[in-house]
């Protein structure tokens, strides 16, 4: 791996932007990670592990002196992405066995109010569905009169491409003003222990799309959840709030 000013040139990935992480994460990503959430302006906050957070909380902060104690590795970008992804994995027996059964639960709360909503506004029989981001809204229409008016939240996406889920609250493309509801799901994940609420993006297909949906309308006690299929996957949205078009 070399570097160049700003970007280094990966021998998997090829030029790619540097991030960096304890060795202990670089040897064995699958574990838990302890780093800042990223953001639009550092989407790979450094990380390092359990042992490593040791020190951390030994002393309250990192500084020059503990910062010797750590043994930091560059990976980039890609590769971290690939790393974080596979801690979603690091659950034992009995973490899996918990995160498991509240999936199960959020599940059934899923059908049983999808169940509600369907049958309350019919949102089948509506020829068409459009979203807006700016306006926060999901419109049910037909004949180009709204009948069925929802306010949104977008949970996250599914890429066929890619085979990952990547969260809304991770995705610059998804106005804050639509994705700040899933940070009560994610800060959920961190207090319960559950990574699949606290990585980012990690290997996925459309089942894990509708269990995150899940959750997070359990989290927010939101009516329902849509499904709104794209050229290259699927975007899921909570509803927050519905009601019938005047």
């Amino acid at each position: 791996m070399m570097a160049d000013d700003d970007q280094i040139t990966c021998d998997v990935h090829g030029s790619a932007s540097p991030a960096f992480v304890c060795a202990h994460l670089a040897a064995n990503p699958v574990q838990r990670w302890h780093c800042d959430d990223p953001t639009d302006e550092n989407p790979w906050p450094d990380a390092w592990c359990d042992r490593c957070n040791d020190v951390y909380l030994r002393d309250g902060e990192w500084n020059d002196d503990n910062s010797r104690e750590i043994e930091l590795k560059i990976l980039c970008h890609r590769c971290y992405e690939d790393a974080r992804s596979a801690s979603v994995d690091c659950l034992d027996d009995a973490r899996r066995h918990a995160w498991r059964a509240f999936v199960d639960l959020c599940h059934g709360e899923l059908q049983i109010k999808q169940d509600q909503l369907i049958a309350r506004y019919a949102l089948g029989k509506h020829s068409r569905w459009d979203w807006d981001q700016a306006r926060g809204e999901l419109v049910f229409s037909s004949g180009g009169i709204p009948a069925v008016i929802a306010k949104i939240q977008f949970v996250g996406s599914i890429s066929t491409r890619s085979n990952t889920w990547l969260w809304s609250w991770a995705n610059p493309r998804v106005m804050a003003s639509v994705r700040d509801g899933m940070i009560a799901v994610r800060d959920f994940g961190r207090e319960n222990d559950y990574p699949h609420l606290v990585v980012p993006k990690w290997s996925a297909d459309e089942a894990d799309g509708w269990e995150m949906a899940a959750i997070a309308l359990h989290v927010l006690d939101a009516p329902g959840v849509y499904r709104s299929p794209g050229d290259n996957g699927v975007t899921f949205l909570v509803m927050t709030d519905i009601r019938l078009a005047q």
